[in-house]
């Protein structure tokens, strides 16, 4: 019942903190909900942790190797975010790239800090599983993190550094691609994320920036026609701050389209535009197929 419970409670979670993150645009703000969304959500799971408890050790083992660090993971990212972001240097390409540089060398220096416990979390290993992750275990080592004050009912010796684990490789995840953009583009990929500039918000269905996503891929307007439709959607996404989807997946919707045309958007596009120069010539309207 607990983990039943618990998954639903993350994906709550996680669908507001993506709600956040396509339509909070100043970085504090976005913190600041966020932070909101994590505890509170954390505040829900320690109370069914106290209410429920755990059928056997196995289970206790489980939710805090797996279950909490989930939750918890998303407290440190977007801490970390907010640090990132706030501190990518404006508008110069070269010096960004050293900046998400010098941010991948800080991690993989906790990594290496941290190398047999990391070992242990990417091979899901389990034979000090008994020691790491019951509750009322003191590990006297110089080899452990600084933690928070432990609350002994909702935390075990390793669950904070679990968690960590994940938000890390998540942020590793978001500078490798920040690094592809902008070492495979002409201009930087992000201005400093706290400089005063207009922000522009895709407001569409995100099945229509697709759309485009594959007519800019197909035309070759990108890059000289180098650019991989995946580069394109990421791109895309980075610029209007909205989760686009799996190319593949959204492709295959766009091919599937029965009651509209497969490039109903496309064609939207034209016939605003051609209606715009129709007006403007002094013509007369264009019906919503392009004919007078």
């Amino acid at each position: 019942m607990l983990k039943q419970m618990s998954a639903r409670l993350l994906a709550e979670l996680e669908k507001e903190l993506g709600r956040v993150s396509v339509q909070v645009v100043d970085p504090l703000d976005r913190l600041v909900q966020s932070l909101k969304l994590t505890r509170d959500a954390l505040g829900k799971l320690r109370a069914m942790v106290l209410a429920q408890g755990f059928e056997d050790e196995d289970a206790e083992v489980d939710f805090f190797k797996r279950v909490k660090p989930a939750f918890y993971c998303h407290q440190i990212y977007c801490t970390e975010m907010y640090t990132i972001e706030t501190g990518v240097p404006f508008g110069d390409r070269e010096q960004q790239v050293a900046f998400f540089l010098d941010e991948l060398a800080y991690l993989e220096r906790y990594f290496k800090k941290y190398a047999f416990q990391y070992q242990y979390y990417l091979l899901d290993a389990v034979d000090l599983d008994g020691l790491y992750f019951m509750r009322g275990k003191v590990i006297q080592s110089i080899l452990m993190p600084n933690v928070p004050d432990l609350d002994p009912v909702f935390s075990t010796p390793m669950d904070y550094l679990f968690a960590k684990f994940r938000a890390f490789d998540m942020l590793k995840i978001f500078l490798m691609e920040k690094l592809v953009l902008l070492r495979e583009g002409n201009a930087p990929v992000l201005v400093g994320m706290g400089a005063d500039s207009e922000e522009l918000r895709w407001t569409g269905e995100t099945i229509n920036l697709a759309e485009l996503g594959y007519g800019l891929f197909h035309a070759g307007q990108l890059n000289n026609g180098t650019a991989g439709i995946g580069l394109i959607f990421r791109w895309l996404e980075e610029k209007f701050r909205v989760t686009i989807g799996v190319p593949a997946k959204r492709f295959a919707e766009i091919r599937s389209r029965k009651r509209l045309s497969r490039t109903h958007f496309l064609e939207q596009m034209i016939d605003a535009l051609l209606r715009k120069m129709d007006q403007d010539d002094g013509l007369p309207g264009r019906g919503r197929d392009g004919e007078c």
